[in-house]
């Protein structure tokens, strides 16, 4: 029984040399190749406050063409986006890259942080095989792969003392075009958020006002990655129809500042929006016509200036606004199409960006679908149709 305990912990023991072994022949096999070191530039930090992280790797064996790769782990606990790759030639196959990533942690607590670093060698011939041969038949190049394992890096993560809408040092202003309308009309509105930090999903600045009808469109209009985060400008823009008065809430937004160890709070200013009510009476001519004989019907001639108002309404925006101040142009084919979500949505997209000429009927049973509180119409089918004929 001893006997086989014994030879049961010399296996064990083995086991445990022959690892060692693989680790300590790696790790020399990569000081004889190459150096190299992973840094940041911070051990402990907030969430969605932005690190820096860099990694050198200098070619130390100078028989070959060397290239280094560095891949950094996903996980839900962090977002790391890579900033920069520099290579200088010291002198003949003698190499040195640079990575700089920046890291921001997302939950609150020890992270570790792995890369896969990737080290590999090419002859001189191979290097020139690249570039031989017509462009339809390029050879690839033949190396010899050296996988590293690094040590994971681990920074501290905390959780800030109170609870932030944003990450960084911003400014938030507001635009309006008018304060006073008819019911008829619609108020533009327009936020915008600059500055640099942590670039959060785009959020609803402006929440549901009571017996206001409310279109929103969320323009990133700049984005670009900095070691201390992301600089942004991102327009929220809003536009406001009601049949009576109503008012835009002041609006405040919480947030932290790294750089200043310092909370604070962006304001908007509230808005006071004086709607005017149209007598549709005096849009009728009574003496040419009989008293018991309506000229016109008024829920059609109410829809109908609705239909107007939305498709005036882009149009004087494009005019009286900054080019900023415009509606998110597409980025796809029918994106715009495909992200309206109701009929109301849609009818918007329709009479600012497109030709109405060859879908008219839709537009009819779209409005029918928006004004009307019943209607046995699909809102998928028309979208659908809609999509075809314009296509």
């Amino acid at each position: 029984m001893k006997s086989l305990t014994k030879g049961i912990q010399m296996k064990k023991n083995l086991g445990k040399i022959v690892l060692i072994f693989l680790l300590l022949s790696t790790s020399l096999l990569a000081n004889d190749l190459a150096t190299f070191k992973l840094k940041a530039n911070k051990t402990t930090a907030f969430v969605k406050e932005a690190v820096e992280i860099s990694f050198t790797a200098t070619q130390k064996d100078h028989s070959n063409v060397m290239f280094f790769f560095l891949e950094p782990k996903s996980s839900d606990e962090y977002e790391i986006k890579l900033l920069n790759k520099k290579t200088t030639e010291l002198s003949y196959h003698h190499f040195m890259t640079t990575f700089t990533y920046i890291l921001f942690p997302l939950k609150a607590k020890k992270l570790h942080v792995d890369f896969d670093f990737t080290i590999k060698e090419a002859s001189d011939e191979a290097v020139a095989q690249v570039y031989t041969g017509s462009r339809d038949n390029v050879k690839w190049i033949e190396t010899q792969d050296t996988k590293i394992k690094l040590e994971p890096l681990t920074i501290e993560a905390k959780a800030l003392d109170r609870a932030v809408d944003l990450v960084g040092d911003f400014t938030l202003t507001s635009k309006i075009n008018k304060t006073s309308i008819n019911q008829y009309e619609s108020v533009n509105v327009l936020y915008r958020l600059k500055g640099k930090g942590y670039k959060d999903k785009a959020f609803n600045i402006l929440h549901d006002i009571e017996g206001v009808t409310i279109f929103s469109e969320v323009n990133d209009a700049f984005s670009k990655l900095t070691k201390n985060g992301y600089v942004i400008q991102r327009d929220y823009i809003y536009a406001l129809s009601a049949q009576k008065s109503f008012i835009i809430p002041q609006m405040k937004l919480q947030a932290y500042s790294p750089t200043k160890r310092d909370y604070y709070t962006l304001t908007t200013p509230q808005y006071k929006i004086q709607v005017e009510k149209i007598d549709t009476t005096t849009l009728l001519d009574a003496t040419e016509s009989p008293n018991d004989t309506p000229i016109i019907n008024y829920q059609e001639l109410k829809q109908l200036l609705i239909y107007i108002l939305i498709f005036i309404s882009g149009y004087i925006t494009a005019i009286y606004l900054p080019k900023s101040f415009y509606f998110k142009s597409r980025t796809k084919e029918f994106e715009d199409l495909h992200n309206a979500k109701t009929p109301k949505e849609l009818l918007r997209v329709l009479t600012t960006n497109y030709s109405l000429t060859t879908i008219e009927n839709e537009i009819q049973q779209l409005e029918t679908l928006a004004y009307q509180k019943s209607s046995n119409l699909d809102f998928k089918k028309i979208k659908s149709a809609i999509l075809k004929k314009i296509k």
